[in-house]
């Protein structure tokens, strides 16, 4: 008799688990979240989701990979998603447009794309007249390199041919191979592919740029104001993933690597000990010296963005909450 009643004290407490999962499942708030390139500023986003930190507060969470911060601005302004990936220059640009978008949270205050360039390319110099691929018109690498060139003395569309190219980094890379583009502009881990392939590392961006607000995470400020909690248990989920990526270094390679889809374990782990930790922004707090610098660049060439202020495009209420 005692052991009936063990079993099915043990049955019960299993149906009770069940039970209590399935109404955890069913009461998770759905969010479709969007990252805009395969690299590891978008690291945590994808470490919410396969660590279950999204899972345990909460959320259940559907990412979505959409190139390019400016179609994920887009997406986002026609409500598909409520939150995304995306560079400043897209959300600045939004909101002057009428938009409401916010960051919560900065996945990068470095920039890390490089200029990767064939083989007989071996200075800047030797870019006039020839083809850059940078993404699409609008997004990081776009962006970054108008500045770059510009301050190099290279004046884009002038000197210099930027083109919009389709499809990821793999896609670039893939350009630069076929000699369709004389450079193209990646990240790591793709420079270290480019490297292993013959091509020029020919410039790191952050060499002429040190302070950068490279990425982060954003919503809309409807949002924000219609769902609060939802919005901190995001925020939540994403500083968890910081601090698992900074210690749990063997799961975070692994997750990585599924996203990115690299298998060789020797430049995984390469990957993350040489850039990876270098790439992402620990705290999720943004730099004041790297959004300042973003606002200054659109001044120049949008005069209604000297009304622009910091607080205009970041919200940092839930960040703040978590010191």
């Amino acid at each position: 008799m005692g052991v009936s009643m063990s079993s099915a004290g043990k049955g019960l407490a299993v149906a009770v688990f069940l039970l209590f999962s399935v109404l955890n499942n069913a009461f998770a708030q759905r969010i479709n979240f969007s990252f805009s390139s395969l690299t590891g500023t978008q690291s945590p986003l994808w470490v919410a989701k396969e660590a279950g930190f999204f899972k345990q507060h909460g959320l259940d969470a559907r990412l979505v990979y959409i190139p390019g911060g400016s179609v994920v601005v887009q997406a986002m302004h026609s409500g598909e998603l409520q939150f995304g990936v995306s560079g400043p220059a897209a959300v600045i640009r939004g909101n002057l447009g009428g938009a409401d978008f916010a960051f919560v949270a900065v996945g990068s205050n470095k920039i890390d794309f490089v200029l990767v360039t064939a083989k007989h390319i071996t200075n800047v110099q030797d870019l006039k007249g020839k083809r850059v691929g940078v993404g699409r018109f609008g997004g990081g690498p776009d962006y970054s390199s108008r500045i770059v060139f510009e301050k190099l003395g290279l004046k884009p569309e002038k000197d210099i041919n930027l083109l919009q190219t389709l499809g990821g980094q793999p896609t670039r890379l893939a350009i630069l191979q076929s000699g369709a583009m004389e450079g193209v502009v990646i990240t790591p881990p793709f420079t270290l592919q480019a490297k292993q392939l013959g091509f020029n590392l020919l410039l790191e961006y952050s060499k002429i740029i040190p302070n950068y607000f490279s990425s982060g995470f954003i919503t809309t400020r409807k949002y924000i104001r219609e769902n609060p909690q939802i919005v901190e248990n995001t925020v939540k989920s994403l500083m968890d993933a910081m601090r698992y990526i900074f210690s749990n270094e063997d799961g975070t390679m692994k997750i990585v690597g599924r996203y990115m889809k690299i298998t060789d374990e020797a430049f995984l782990r390469s990957y993350y000990r040489e850039a990876l930790l270098g790439q992402i922004n620990r705290t999720l707090q943004p730099d004041p010296k790297a959004i300042e610098f973003i606002i200054e660049g659109e001044r120049k060439t949008n005069p209604a963005a000297e009304r622009v202020k910091p607080e205009d495009f970041m919200d940092t209420r839930f960040l703040d909450k978590l010191r």
